[in-house]
């Protein structure tokens, strides 16, 4: 006769098996709760810039739309990478997502392997937005255009400076390669996110910078600052002016800083969707959409997961030349 605490143990056993295979037929059980708890949303630069700005807009509407609070954690350095890294350390499980762009999911893997990451460690759920770019400078730098800059550069090798968010972020490897095909050297200065470098162009401590549009637009307005060149394929409504990257020679095609939900490679699928879900139905309100408007924030065209998956890995593919860039 089998002995009472080894039935026990069976029975104990057969439960947790019973479980356990209820679960593997219907692994919607497992997802159908997502989010359990509070959801922290990291933004890998400090407060004031425009992936941080887009945050704190953003996370009051996809709290109310997920029914959990979204907890904003900016965890600036390394122009972007220490905030991938902290990403990285976390369960896949949805309840960590990042804010995060070319620059620190692409560009910074490619032309540092050290650095800790490789842009496939990463996984797109969605992407949300895009800006254009914009050059600005100090509004008392004497060039008044990039023509006027290079002849400056020729003149006085490294006295002139240009900030960008970080080292192998766009900004910086752009004016690389633009000094690189005019045979200039410029003094690069980098910063942790572009809220410090834009208020030290402003107080007149460095002469120029790539930047997005949402985080320069406070100081154009302001005067303190003013545009050099930009990004779209036309010319702006408000700065008709104002030359495309094309006509300044600065880049041959048109370029936008898009931004995208990412988690660590591995999320389950059910949950990603949920999420892509989530944040889709958000950016859906009007008042929301208004507001990122004013920034210089268009909202993208909602992507599913895969898709947006499949763009993310396009724009690996294609930048690919920016790798190596000293």
């Amino acid at each position: 006769m089998m002995p009472m605490n080894v039935f026990k143990i069976f029975i104990w056993v057969g439960l947790l098996f019973s479980i356990h295979l209820l679960h593997a037929a219907n692994p919607a059980q497992v997802t159908r709760t997502w989010p359990q708890r509070p959801v922290t949303l990291i933004v890998p630069f400090g407060v004031g810039g425009a992936t941080d700005q887009f945050a704190r807009l953003l996370a009051p509407q996809l709290s109310s739309v997920i029914g959990q609070p979204v907890i904003i954690d900016n965890v600036a350095g390394a122009g972007g990478a220490i905030g991938i890294r902290k990403l990285l350390d976390m369960r896949p499980d949805g309840h960590v997502l990042l804010l995060g762009g070319i620059s620190e999911t692409i560009l910074i893997p490619l032309n540092n392997h050290s650095i800790g990451y490789k842009p496939l460690d990463l996984q797109a759920v969605s992407i949300t937005g895009s800006t254009p770019l914009v050059i600005v400078k100090r509004h008392n730098f004497p060039a008044k255009n990039l023509s006027d800059m290079v002849n400056l550069a020729h003149l006085s090798p490294m006295k002139y400076t240009y900030g960008s968010s970080g080292p192998g972020s766009y900004g910086h490897l752009m004016f690389e390669k633009f000094a690189q095909k005019h045979g200039i050297q410029l003094l690069h200065v980098p910063y942790k996110g572009s809220s410090q470098m834009m208020t030290d162009m402003a107080s007149g401590q460095i002469d120029a910078a790539l930047t997005s549009l949402p985080s320069a637009l406070p100081y154009i307005k302001s005067g303190l600052v003013e545009l050099l060149g930009v990004s779209t394929p036309q010319r702006l409504t408000d700065w008709p002016q104002l030359p495309t990257f094309f006509d300044s020679d600065f880049a041959q095609e048109p370029v936008s800083l898009w931004g995208g939900v990412f988690v660590p490679r591995g999320l389950r699928k059910e949950v990603a969707q949920k999420i892509n879900a989530a944040f889709d139905k958000t950016l859906m309100d009007a008042n929301l959409r208004a507001n990122l408007t004013q920034l210089g924030i268009l909202v993208e065209k909602n992507r599913s997961p895969s898709e947006s998956q499949t763009y993310y890995e396009r724009q690996i593919r294609q930048y690919q030349y920016l790798a190596n860039t000293p």
